[in-house]
């Protein structure tokens, strides 16, 4: 319960049962994962045998049962069936990785709870932004629910009942991942606000810890799921359903959020009223920030001369500068507290479900080439399960701190967070050298494959880190094309959109270089069963970097609630510090959801093309010519254009709910803040009202992007055949690796510019900080504008969609043959069928919009005539009295 302190006017932490006892269920679930691995390498467990059907011709599997469905001389045949012993050692070093990591879940979400809220403004803050998450959550989880119904339909009309119940599991684990790693981390705000006046390292250390309840959460869940699922399906294709049941998830949070979160940012900039209130807020604020950086040279200077610096006058512009930061707090307009909700769902729940998806897609797919593509199923089945079982063990492990001092800069922070990642893949490392390691002492593999697996691995780890300090380079306040973005904004708007262009075209390169470079190597290495394994450990380290980027969105916030409520220089400093970093570590969960979905896809295409031409019997991996046809070249056009459509439904989505966010505020009183109530009463009813009202707008918005995704893999199956979704699916995928991280950076880019002027570092000739009231600020102002919708909702978002094109194609693929002579007809009808969707969705939505609308209003004058009825007037009671 919670309690203030009636000294320091403090708000206490509290104590979670909840989780106190979920911690002593999953160290429950530890302990019967690790027992059961015992029995297992001992040969006293469950034997498990799972059949596949063959993409290669090869040897029979030398663990593999001695009764096989068909055996020719010791072969294994294309398109036949056989079996191998499932890897069940693996599996339950999964489970016991994933059980260790919702203890650890659990662990930190006690000890954050226990912390001290902070000062009651701070709570108050907290507390008004956790009802407007609360409010978004409520109501679009039901709704994806209702999408979940008809994806589920055409999972299992299309693969069976198996791949439909692990469609089941993957979306309610990552719905469930979701709500609560948000939930968490929106009560860890006014916490890390607090811990800020405390210490860098005390702040820093308390926000890697909830954002480490998002990350661990979600791969924990992803990897045990997964795990749990193939011990009792035995068959990796079903698996697919998993990931497909994660992508819509994933699709909607992402996708849904974004247009939640720039549709407000954008709408309160387009009203007049909250624009100025805006500027003013941040000319205060910046003010506040001079004035107390000077008050604090004057302190330095007085205790250097021995006078007291505690002097009464000093003391009362303390007190006054402490009741303008509150009065900011409670004049501003409902919605421009609108953006800090929206910071949560695009950067927790978003990030989070974006990374679930992107580990439980490539790992399923990873089985399914280690199992019916490779001459020894075990071992190839079983690495990437021990690869990313071991990345999420390290991961749980190393976000309990890292190294931090008072006096390190955020440059600093970054690079020594990144040493709890350096840790990470020496430990996945070490795992799989030494199952790799076994496997060639048994002959299983050979010395070449051994060597090359461990190059493999390490590129796979690395690779992501190096596409996200290239990233950071260009976005980074603290780097020469931000501080130059910064001072060349004199020069005008047109200066800064094409710089920030330019700077955003410019950082594409060293992440395409990487990736081309790797995808080379490993394929001239091993093959598809080398991509495979190289997807897999490129997600070894989603639980720590998922953790980092929900903690900047609670970084974000605290500085916000700092800002707002706080006098002291140093908090004030410590609170831009960590907001710097937090900007970085969102940026690179985006970056890393750009490799990552990359690998996924890629992986899903080869798997396309085994099971293609598997049916027909033909050897996949000795096809060299025939894909190339004219179905193939217009499968790449219609690759990249179904892309650049999905980014423009993405991105009028955004101004379009900024325009009836905008419309909304004007026409309803009732968005405004009530006066007469106090602070954070009076912005309740209104921001309840602005989320509920957004929370509607973007579902009615995701419809045309949702809609343009799902259609695409029917129009290039159905028009094009196998051969042309292939193709359009490899278009599509290196496009979007190249253009979704030119959306992000170049928005991030313009940001960080526009933070850089904020925070007083930009100076003119004499040295004078330049603030808010400068041109350059206003100028970057229109680049921020632009910028947003690219950096969080249509860059990212294109990382979904690609994946979810990818994985419904291969769920699907049994829907499509090599050429669509006889398909066309379907993609007539799939045509068709999406264009009156996008019609329903647009004017059908809108006009029960409206209604609904009408509706509320209708009851809320009602209310107000039964109220005003009810109260007695001035002439009945004057009566009363003289009675």
């Amino acid at each position: 319960m919670e309690q203030k302190g009636e000294e320091e006017g403090l708000v206490e932490g509290i104590f979670s049962w909840s989780a106190a006892w979920c911690m002593m269920l999953w160290i429950i679930a530890l302990i019967l994962s690790v027992g059961m691995g015992l029995l297992t390498y001992t040969g006293g467990g469950i034997m498990r045998i799972s059949e596949e059907i063959s993409f290669i011709c090869d040897q029979l599997p030398p663990y593999g049962p001695a009764e096989q469905p068909l055996t020719n001389q010791g072969l294994r045949e294309i398109n036949e069936p056989f079996r191998y012993h499932l890897p069940q050692l693996p599996l339950y070093f999964a489970l016991s990785s994933a059980s260790l990591g919702l203890f650890m879940v659990c662990l930190f979400t006690t000890l954050m709870l226990l912390e001290l809220q902070g000062h009651r403004r701070s709570v108050d803050i907290s507390w008004l932004i956790s009802k407007g998450v609360s409010v978004y959550m409520s109501r679009t989880l039901p709704c994806i629910t209702v999408f979940l119904f008809g994806g589920g339909w055409y999972v299992y009309v299309a693969s069976g009942f198996g791949t439909l119940i692990c469609f089941i599991a993957g979306a309610t684990l990552n719905m469930v991942s979701a709500k609560v790693g948000v939930n968490t981390c929106m009560a860890s705000t006014a916490r890390m606000a607090y811990a800020m006046g405390e210490g860098l390292e005390v702040s820093v250390t308390l926000g890697m810890r909830s954002g480490a309840i998002g990350g661990l959460l979600s791969t924990s869940l992803g990897l045990g799921g997964m795990a749990l699922m193939w011990l009792l399906t035995l068959d990796t294709t079903s698996l697919s359903g998993f990931g497909s049941g994660a992508s819509l998830v994933s699709f909607y949070l992402r996708v849904g959020g974004g247009i939640f979160s720039k549709g407000a940012e954008i709408g309160a900039d387009l009203v007049g009223e909250m624009s100025e209130k805006k500027l003013d807020e941040e000319r205060r604020v910046y003010e506040l920030q001079q004035r107390m950086a000077e008050m604090e040279a004057l302190r330095l200077e007085r205790r250097k001369k021995g006078l007291d610096e505690l002097e009464e006058d000093m003391m009362d512009k303390l007190r006054m500068m402490e009741e303008e930061m509150q009065d900011i707090a409670s004049s501003l307009h409902p919605i421009d507290y609108l953006d800090a909700v929206g910071e949560n769902i695009c950067d927790v729940s978003g990030t989070c479900a974006d990374l679930f998806e992107s580990m439980v897609l490539i790992l399923s797919l990873s089985l399914i080439i280690g199992a019916r593509g490779s001459a020894v199923p075990y071992f190839f089945t079983s690495l990437p399960v021990w690869i990313v079982a071991a990345g999420n063990l390290a991961c749980a492990c190393v976000a309990h701190r890292s190294h931090v001092r008072n006096h390190f800069t955020s440059r600093q922070v970054r690079w020594y967070m990144r040493l709890n990642l350096l840790f990470v893949i020496v430990f996945v490392q070490l795992v799989q050298i030494l199952v790799s390691y076994f496997e060639y002492s048994a002959q299983g593999i050979s010395f070449e494959d051994f060597w090359q697996l461990t190059v493999i691995s390490i590129m796979g780890q690395v690779a992501p880190e190096i596409c996200v300090v290239s990233g950071e380079i260009f976005t980074g306040i603290e780097y020469w094309p931000v501080r130059t973005l910064a001072q060349n904004a004199h020069l005008g708007v047109v200066q800064v959109v094409l710089q920030g262009l330019g700077q955003g075209f410019m950082s594409t390169i060293l992440p395409a270089a990487v990736v081309i470079v790797m995808t080379m190597l490993t394929w001239g290495f091993q093959g598809p069963s080398g991509l495979a394994i190289l997807a897999a450990s490129s997600v070894s380290g989603t639980g720590f970097q998922g953790g980092i980027a929900s903690f900047g969105a609670i970084a974000t916030n605290a500085q916000k609630i700092v800002h707002l409520t706080t006098y002291h220089s140093m908090t004030r400093h410590r609170a831009n510090l960590c907001a710097q970093l937090g900007d970085c570590t969102a940026h690179a969960g985006n970056t890393i959801s750009v490799v990552n979905a990359f690998s996924a896809v890629f992986n899903v295409n080869l798997t396309l093309l085994a099971e293609t031409f598997t049916r027909r019997g033909i050897d996949y991996q000795a096809v060299a010519g025939s894909p190339l046809s004219e179905w193939s070249q217009a499968g790449l056009v219609l690759g990249v254009a179904m892309s650049f459509v999905f980014t423009a439904n993405t991105t009028m989505s955004c101004l379009e709910t900024s325009k009836s966010f905008m419309r909304f505020c004007q026409d309803a009183p009732e968005t405004n803040r009530q006066a007469e109530l106090p602070f954070p009463s009076s912005h309740y009813k209104a921001l309840k009202i602005l989320s509920s009202y957004g929370t509607v707008t973007s579902m009615r918005m995701v419809f045309n992007p949702l809609i343009n995704t799902l259609v695409c893999p029917m129009l290039g199956g159905f028009f094009l055949g196998t051969r042309g979704l292939m193709f359009l699916l490899s278009g599509s995928n290196v496009l979007i690796l190249c253009f979704s991280s030119f959306l992000m950076n170049a928005g991030q880019s313009w940001f960080s510019a526009r933070r850089f002027i904020l925070y007083g570092l930009l100076k003119d000739e004499h040295g004078k900080s330049i603030g808010p009231d400068s041109q350059q600020f206003r100028d970057l102002g229109v680049g921020e504008m632009i910028g947003g919708p690219f950096e969080d909702t249509s860059g990212p978002a294109l990382n979904n969609f690609i994946k979810l094109v990818g994985v419904f194609a291969l769920v699907t693929s049994d829907l499509y043959d090599p050429t669509p002579e006889e398909t066309w007809i379907y993609g007539c009808v799939a045509a068709v069928a999406s264009i009156a969707s996008i019609f329903l969705s647009r004017y059908g939505l809108s006009l029960v919009l409206t209604c609904i609308t009408a509706f509320l209003r209708q009851r809320q004058v009602q209310r107000e005539h039964m109220e005003a009825a009810a109260e007695p007037d001035e002439e009945e009671l004057a009566a009363l009295a003289d009675d």
